[in-house]
This record gives structure tokens, sequence and C-alpha cells, in this order.
């Protein structure tokens, strides 16, 4: 068996064709895998809905909101969408460490957390849950915290020029 792959190999060109000029077996079926692969691939091209930049800006009674979280939940389900201020209170959103959210609607939510007293790192290891808890004061009005009893929400247009939100909290 081995004298007939081998007399074979012998008698097929660096081109996979046989002395004759006539293409071997092996050529034509990589050939034929080749562009029904090219096909497959091709034919999977469509990547679904596209990711378009959406940004906005938090504020409280007029003042920006630096270090908020903001989270955009989709009406239609999915992943949320979020970002988080700078010191201006303007934020980008992002789609699971993507730039961008997915056209839809949205309800949204704002937290931002600060500490009333700082603690080092050793007193910090060294506190119960509770005095964590209670050494952190919510720098927006509780209800925004959820999307549930926050009232805000967004629509992501197609358009990037529309998906500019201004948050203003009262």
């Amino acid at each position: 068996m081995f004298d007939r792959f081998a007399r074979r190999m012998a008698a097929t060109n660096t081109r996979g064709q046989r002395s004759g000029g006539v293409p071997s077996t092996y050529a034509r079926w990589r050939g034929i895998w080749s562009v029904m692969g090219l096909a497959v691939l091709l034919s999977g091209c469509d990547s679904g809905p596209q990711l378009i930049p959406a940004s906005g800006v938090v504020t409280l009674r007029g003042q920006p909101i630096a270090d908020a979280d903001v989270v955009f939940v989709p009406d239609a389900g999915g992943a949320p969408v979020i970002g988080r201020t700078d010191d201006a209170g303007k934020f980008k959103l992002n789609t699971n460490g993507e730039d961008g959210a997915y056209a839809g609607s949205y309800k949204v939510a704002v937290t931002a957390v600060r500490l009333k007293k700082e603690v080092t790192e050793n007193q910090a290891l060294s506190m119960t849950n509770e005095q964590i808890a209670a050494n952190h004061v919510s720098a927006v009005p509780i209800k925004y915290n959820n999307t549930i009893s926050s009232g805000l929400t967004a629509t992501v247009s197609e358009d990037p020029k529309a998906n500019n939100f201004t948050l203003d909290l009262k």
C-alpha cells in the first residue's frame, strides 16, 4: 500500500497535477473544499445589529455629578449598557466592553456613592458589612438608583448625532 502511495506522489508535480497535466484527486478536492469554505464564510458575514455611539451628561439640580454609574437597561431585554461620568458629569455608553449601544428603548438608572469618612486600608479590612454600608452616602436621590423608580427613559437612535442624553436629576 505504501508503494502505491509513494508512486502516486512521485508522479505528482508541485501543482498537484499528475505527470500528464491532469490534476490529482487530492488537488481537485482541495480546490472544491476551498471554494466551499469561502462560500460558507462569506454567507455568514451579516454581523447583526451594530453598536451606535451614545453619550450624555448627568446633573443634579443643574450641577454635574462626577463618578456616577449610568445604566441603560433595554426594554427588549439583553445586556445592560453602562457608562461612568467624569468630573464634568459626561459619560459614554458601552455594551459588553465595546463603545456604543444598540438602537432601541431603555430604562435608565443612575447611582453615585460617596464615603462619609475616609478610612485606611487596614480600617476597611476590619470593618463589618454594616459599618461599610453606614460609611456610604448616595450622592443622588435614592429613587434614581434603579430603573423601576427612576422614571428615566432613553431611546438610542440609529443616528449617532441624536444619541446625546441629558439626565438632569431633581
